[in-house]
Parts: C-alpha cells; sequence; structure tokens
C-alpha cells in the first residue's frame, strides 16, 4: 500500500466533484493512506473540509504558475512532499509533464492520453460515465473496482456555514424556513437557461414550502439574478441575491442548506448531487450520454431531443446554429413540473431527505 498518493485534478469544478468518488474508493481500499490533490486555486476550498487544508495543494496553471516557469517551480514543491504514487486524473499533456518533472516513483495515468509514455502504468479509459472511467484508475494501483461504486462526495466548512447562517438571520430568514437555490451562470454561454425562465420556475416553486429563493453565482451573474428577483417579487417572493459575494466554499454552504436546487449543466449542480440536495439541472448543447452529468437519486435532468445535441462537449459562447433553441425552448412548466417530484420525494422519504 502507498503512504502517500496524490490526486492531480486541476480541471473544471465539476469534474473534480466527480473525481472524489475515485478518492472514496482508494481510502476504501487503502484506509491508512494519505490522500493529496493537486488542484486550480477555486477548487481549494471544494476540498478542504473533507481531505484537510494541508492536503489540497493549489496549481494556477493560468495565472502565477502559467508557463514553463510556473510547471517548474510547481514539481519542485511536489518533489518535497514525498509522493509515492500520483494519479493524473485528466489528459493532460501538462500533468503527466509536471508529475513526470516531480519524480513521483509511480505514476499512473490514462493509456492513449497526452504524455501517456511518462506514466509507469496506463488503464483503459473505459465506462459509460465520468465517474465509472475516474474510478477505473484504481486498476493502476493494483485495487480492485468495486462491484457498488462510490458516489461523489463532499463537505461543509463550518465556517462557511456560519456566514450562511448569519446572512440568513441578517435577511429574516427563521432557521426552519427552506431555500430554493436557483444557480444561474454557467462559464459557457449556450449552457445557461434564459435568466426570465429561472424567475418564473422559481417563483412557482418557491410557494410549494414557502422558501425563501437565494441566487448564488459569480460577479458577472448579477444581472441574471436581478432579473430572476423582479419575476420572484411579482409572485411576492423575497430573493436573497449571494452571487459575486461568495467562496465557493460559501457556495457549497449555501447549496447544502437549500430544500431544492435549480442549476444549468454546471458545477453547482454537480456540488448539489454530491451534497445529497435535491437539484433539477438544465442540458442543453450537451447530453448525459456524454458522461458528465450529475449522479443520484436526488437528481432530475430536464432536456430538449433535438437533432443538433450534442453541439460540442463542453459548451460554447454561440449557438452553432443560432437558434439557441434547447434551452431558450425549454419550458419553465417542466422544469416546474420536475422540481414538484424531488420535492413531493422528500415529503414521502423516497430518496430524498
Amino acid at each position: 500500500m502507498a503512504r502517500r498518493v496524490l490526486l492531480a485534478q486541476t480541471s473544471f469544478l465539476g469534474d473534480v466533484v466527480l473525481s472524489t468518488a475515485l478518492a472514496r474508493t482508494i481510502a476504501g481500499a487503502w484506509p491508512e493512506s494519505e490522500l493529496w490533490w493537486l488542484v486550480r486555486p477555486e477548487a481549494v476550498s471544494l476540498l478542504t473540509p473533507t481531505f484537510g487544508h494541508d492536503r489540497v495543494i493549489a496549481f494556477d496553471k493560468r495565472g502565477v504558475h502559467r508557463g514553463l516557469g510556473g510547471l517548474l517551480a510547481t514539481s519542485h514543491a511536489l518533489a518535497k512532499h514525498g509522493f509515492d504514487v500520483a494519479i493524473g486524473v485528466q489528459r493532460s499533456l501538462r500533468t503527466s509533464v509536471l508529475l513526470a518533472r516531480a519524480r513521483i516513483p509511480m505514476r499512473i495515468g490514462y493509456a492513449g492520453s497526452p504524455g501517456a509514455w511518462l506514466y509507469h502504468r496506463r488503464v483503459a479509459k473505459d465506462g459509460a460515465h465520468a465517474r465509472d472511467r475516474l474510478i477505473g484508475l484504481v486498476a493502476g494501483l493494483g485495487i480492485q473496482v468495486p462491484t457498488e461504486l462510490p458516489m461523489p462526495h463532499l463537505g461543509v466548512a463550518p465556517e462557511s456555514a456560519r456566514r450562511i447562517e448569519e446572512r440568513l438571520e441578517s435577511e429574516g430568514v427563521p432557521p426552519d424556513q427552506g431555500l430554493l437555490l436557483v444557480a444561474p451562470g454557467s462559464a459557457w454561454a449556450t449552457k445557461q437557461w434564459p435568466a426570465a425562465a429561472f424567475g418564473q420556475a422559481a417563483a412557482r416553486l418557491r410557494t410549494l414550502g414557502n422558501d425563501r429563493v437565494v441566487v448564488v453565482g459569480t460577479r458577472s451573474d448579477r444581472p441574471l439574478a436581478r432579473e430572476i428577483a423582479r419575476l420572484v417579487a411579482e409572485g411576492g417572493g423575497d430573493t436573497i441575491d449571494a452571487t459575486g459575494g461568495t467562496t465557493i466554499a460559501d457556495a457549497v454552504a449555501w447549496i447544502a442548506r437549500a430544500r431544492l436546487v435549480l442549476a444549468n449543466d454546471s458545477a453547482p449542480a454537480h456540488i448539489a448531487a454530491a451534497l445529497g440536495r435535491p437539484v433539477v439541472t438544465m442540458f442543453g448543447p450537451t447530453v448525459p450520454a456524454q458522461g458528465f452529468a450529475p449522479l443520484g437519486d436526488r437528481v432530475q435532468i430536464v432536456e430538449r431531443e433535438l437533432a443538433c445535441r450534442p453541439c460540442s462537449r463542453h459548451g460554447g459562447n454561440d449557438c452553432p446554429i443560432g437558434t439557441h433553441e434547447c434551452l431558450a425552448d425549454l419550458s419553465p412548466d417542466e422544469v416546474v413540473s420536475a422540481g414538484e417530484a424531488l420535492l413531493e420525494r422528500a415529503v414521502s422519504g423516497r430518496g430524498t431527505a
């Protein structure tokens, strides 16, 4: 058994969330090992509540660590930690070179990936879902893939949970009032369901439990939050705008507090699923069959069947055919119905808490 294992995953937040299933598999087989992470700076606070502040290392590959100088400096820093094994969790030439330069004695990655020749053990990338493909990497450690695959899982930072409760108290929200959380943003413009549709769906769903609506996102999502708040107000509800002023750890705490989450095919949907929160997620340019959908029986995916889908792997800034009908024509009625189904299951105790 290796004493110290590094998981190098510097892709998007949603990919990091899915990779926690790989970590859980290793921890289950090797409970005495130390699991460490190398991630983008924004993902650090996502993982520290579960894995510890000292075991999550930031690699700012597009910032201070960009270029050859940043790669060499990071590899030198990694070498000092004395890792026994490193796993290149994504198919990345930069990652394989970084781990090789760190002289980690056992390096594992996907067969056929860029820089695969720098890995000592190469594993076939098999499985219908990214979670399954990620867990398959344990074969490089000599660990048998379990029959029942673990689900992604996240913890909540206590200090973030306290900040959220303090904010709710200041907003006049009692501890027993539910939250309907809306995450309308995405790194890709074509993945965004219109803010007006989010607002209409939230205005209707909030009345089912007298929920307070909370909008989370980055500073650039504030115009979306204002439109959602306007429509919720027309239905007699109040909205808390938490866009732009929260860390990733705080966003996790907001999601953990929610009774229901509405999100695009983006990181908040994966975070909600990993926290076991009921989530309705809208798919547009991508499709679940590509293997990156959030997992769990508390997930409802809403989408339209169109011949042009999927149009890309990640989404983009412009619709290739100029209509964006995959999301523009997705009715709030469908999202409301999916949300009602999840809330009904919560009340009946079937699959939700």
